[in-house]
């Protein structure tokens, strides 16, 4: 287990960046990959495929495994609530 809580921040930078830059492209994003997924990486995607564990498995395969942003493109973002019976 790494407990440096550098490398763990830098990590959280990079995710966010590449966040924000999905986000910066998004419109074009929704109208090539609707409903796929996408990795995703500096204002590019890597890869995509209907079937989120296929990207992965290829993904990790061709780039090695490191973080990337792996992302279903939807319109908008699903709100997901939890409802329960008090």
């Amino acid at each position: 287990m790494n407990n440096n809580p550098h490398l763990a921040t830098s990590r959280l930078e990079y995710l966010d960046r590449q966040k924000n830059l999905y986000e910066s492209i998004k419109p074009e994003l929704v109208d090539r990959y609707l409903g796929e997924f996408v990795a995703f990486e500096d204002g590019r995607v890597l890869d995509h495929d209907p079937n989120e564990r296929n990207l992965i498995e290829r993904v990790y395969r061709d780039y090695g495994y490191r973080d990337l942003l792996i992302k279903q493109v939807w319109l908008e973002e699903p709100h997901l609530s939890v409802a329960g019976m008090f």
